[in-house]
């Protein structure tokens, strides 16, 4: 069997970690696979620390992997070879198809992030399908098509109705900036605005999904994240976030912020997989970043807020809670959370600029003035310097949201069964 024949090729890495279920071949045969492919991401990991999200798995395993330290075209080889015998191979049992597309999946885009790094450039599109599973030709996302009619009248709606809830002078960017600046997090606030807002975001959660005892959120401030916040699910149900000081905040950001990293975001996501599975699937020890697996956590994030808070129960949250502990004056609350709501709905904008800009069409000033003044982006240039690091990985905030909200629609059930059936990690979309 060629996953034989890869496991002899990395004997070091998988020492004592194939002794389980001989008997059964082919069940052998996924497991020794799944081992195989967290030694590939964490190996890949080693070379390029941005490939890796999260590992909790064995400490042993990422040990041999720096003893081991293959290089970058080995680990695609690896990752390349595993992946094909994984479509040759015979399942098992029918309820394996979707572990064994997932890592196929996985597999794909490590090696397609290998390509990355070794200096290959794809069209934005072709990126985010190659890394992401994603196709940006869908409801929307592209620029090109009969669909750009469509996202061009609903940002003009949108525009519209912002017109008419920031009356004045100077153009809707300049205004919405105004407006903006007005709601700021003062820095001696933020720690008690954002730890009441995982408050928050954990009692609404916990009205829909039962989580473990003992499972908690650490969180630090520090000033040189290339994100606003970013989170490490550290196994035994406790995930640690960073929030990044540096970059300005408003309440309804900080809302926004607490929910995507925490409740029913990321943390969340981490303890449910954790409890659903435990160590029956060592594939989800480790998270690389640039995969269909992270896309769709990213996705789920990004949907949390609205999910955790109706816009009636924001606004009562805000103007109640938050607005006194960020030392603001609670009256302004309503009109602050619907020009929010308002603004996150121009992201076909974001995703517009952002795809014309890694393809080379908008430089880089031109990219941050279009941000500003089209996605009403109040940090559009520390946006395009997360994107030059990233690339297509802000697909998954835009492309991917919209994708998943289809699955989701609004449904608490629906949200936990994306998050936690492997069946929901599709493979990545096909070739245009």
């Amino acid at each position: 069997m060629r996953i034989a024949v890869i496991a002899a090729l990395w004997a070091g890495l998988l020492a004592g970690a194939c002794g389980a279920r001989r008997s059964d071949p082919d069940r052998f045969s996924l497991d020794a696979a799944s081992r195989t492919y967290v030694r590939l991401v964490l190996a890949l990991g080693e070379r390029d620390s941005d490939s890796l999200d999260s590992y909790h798995g064995p400490v042993a395993w990422q040990a041999e992997v720096r003893a081991e330290r293959p290089t970058l075209p080995q680990i695609r080889a690896a990752a390349a070879t595993l992946a094909d015998s994984l479509k040759t191979e015979r399942a098992a049992a029918q309820e394996d198809a979707p572990r064994r597309a997932f890592l196929i999946g996985q597999l794909e885009a490590v090696a397609s992030r290998v390509d990355v790094l070794q200096g290959a450039r794809h069209a934005f599109d072709e990126e985010a399908r190659l890394l992401f599973g994603l196709d940006p030709h869908e409801q929307g996302g592209s620029a090109d098509g009969p669909e750009d009619a469509g996202r061009e009248l609903q940002s003009a709606a949108v525009r519209a109705e912002l017109d008419r809830l920031l009356p004045g002078r100077g153009d809707l960017a300049a205004r919405y900036a105004a407006f903006d600046r007005q709601f700021l997090v003062a820095p001696d606030r933020l720690a008690a605005v954002f730890s009441r807002a995982i408050e928050g975001c954990r009692a609404a959660t916990r009205q829909h999904i039962a989580l473990p005892a003992g499972e908690r959120v650490d969180v630090d401030y520090v000033r040189d994240l290339p994100w606003s916040a970013f989170t490490r699910y550290e196994g035994r149900f406790v995930s640690r976030v960073l929030v990044n000081a540096a970059l300005p905040l408003t309440v309804d950001r900080a809302l926004d912020l607490a929910c995507h990293e925490t409740y029913p975001g990321h943390h969340t996501i981490g303890v449910l997989l954790d409890s659903r599975f435990g160590e029956r699937r060592p594939e989800l020890f480790v998270q690389p970043l640039f995969s269909p697996q992270s896309s769709l956590h990213e996705a789920a994030a990004s949907l949390g807020p609205a999910l955790a808070f109706g816009d009636a129960a924001r606004i009562a949250f805000e103007r109640d809670v938050l607005f006194p502990l960020a030392g603001l004056a609670p009256s302004g609350a309503a009109r602050h959370v619907a020009v929010g709501r308002l603004v996150d709905r121009l992201w076909p904008v974001e995703a517009d600029v952002t795809r014309r800009y890694l393809d080379g069409a908008l430089d880089f000033p031109r990219a941050a003035a279009a941000l500003e003044r089209e996605a009403l982006m109040p940090s559009a240039e520390a946006t395009l310097k997360f994107v030059n690091q990233f690339r297509s990985y802000a697909a998954t905030y835009t492309i991917g949201r919209d994708r998943l909200s289809r699955v989701v629609s609004g449904s608490w059930a629906a949200y936990v069964r994306a998050v936690t059936d492997p069946a929901q990690i599709l493979p990545r979309a096909p070739a245009r």
